[in-house]
């Protein structure tokens, strides 16, 4: 990954609402928010911070998985390059900063989380695969009962 490479961790703003283009890409926008805050030393209360908000655009698998994995409100880490989309408004040119996402995931200090094998056609798929690689974590391969529950649940639990 070269260029602007940016870590945020926030709040997703909004249920995610997956898209296709008529090519059948998958593409997903949202935002995050993010708030630093702090405790006051001398009172020990805490201080909220001001409050930043992110758009960040996903693509392919990694939109499926996102739509499919997290809710409004889900604490996330976002990892992907910065740009400055530059548009017109009433006249006036406005500037717009927006991640393009290489990775998200949950922020697990705030979450748990269960993670399920994906197994999708694609450029980065193995079309022999059908379970798990043995090795890997998850259900040993003789306990292949709970391996088809754990793949019938969302792709990301995040517990609350």
């Amino acid at each position: 990954m070269n260029g602007n490479v940016i870590t945020v961790l926030g709040n997703l703003t909004k249920d995610p609402m997956l898209k296709y283009l008529p090519t059948g890409k998958a593409v997903l926008n949202f935002a995050v928010a993010c708030n630093h805050g702090w405790r006051d030393k001398e009172t020990q209360a805490w201080v909220e911070g001001e409050t930043s908000f992110f758009k960040v655009e996903c693509w392919d698998a990694l939109a499926e998985n996102i739509s499919e994995s997290f809710r409004k409100g889900d604490p996330l880490i976002v990892v992907g390059r910065m740009s400055c989309r530059k548009y017109e408004q009433e006249g006036q040119t406005r500037e717009s900063w927006e991640i393009r996402a290489d990775t998200v995931g949950p922020d697990m200090r705030r979450r748990s989380a269960s993670l399920r094998r994906v197994l999708r056609d694609g450029p980065h798929s193995d079309p022999g695969q059908t379970s798990e690689p043995s090795g890997l974590d998850g259900p040993p391969d003789d306990d292949l009962e709970s391996r088809d529950a754990a793949t019938s649940a969302p792709n990301l639990a995040v517990a609350s």
